[in-house]
């Protein structure tokens, strides 16, 4: 976590993980195809509390699976998702991509077209996480 002062207040950068679905997983998790659908992300929320993030990561969450799926209607909370604070981002599963995730201030969005799995995919290989096979013919 990143301290930094901000009118006059110590706020703190927090990287927030949430999940969330696409419709693609979605609609394979619906047919029993898939057993998992949910897809998992993070944002940095800068904030005075942890509790303030999560708070606003849940906004941001509720907005993005909403945006994801064309459904306006969507309640990410009573789908069962959560939003954590990632404790230790340099030793976390996300090590390799924490330059991927957006940063944000409460009452601020990110850019949710870039938030999800194929903005992913792509900044990955951009930044060669790893490439992408061709499927064109030899």
């Amino acid at each position: 976590m990143l301290a930094v002062t901000a009118q006059g207040f110590n706020m703190t950068k927090f990287l927030i993980g949430f999940t969330y679905h696409e419709p693609e997983r979605w609609a394979l998790f619906q047919k029993g195809i898939i057993e998992d659908c949910e897809s998992s992300t993070g944002i940095y929320v800068e904030a005075a509390t942890a509790g303030e993030a999560i708070a606003w990561a849940e906004r941001i969450a509720e907005e993005l699976l909403r945006a994801s799926n064309s459904d306006h209607n969507l309640d990410w909370k009573s789908l069962g998702y959560e939003c954590w604070v990632v404790d230790d981002p340099i030793d976390s599963d996300w090590s390799h991509c924490l330059a991927y995730f957006q940063s944000v201030e409460i009452g601020a969005f990110p850019d949710f077209v870039n938030m999800g799995a194929s903005a992913y995919g792509k900044w990955a290989e951009d930044n060669g996480i790893f490439p992408t096979q061709s499927c064109e013919p030899r």
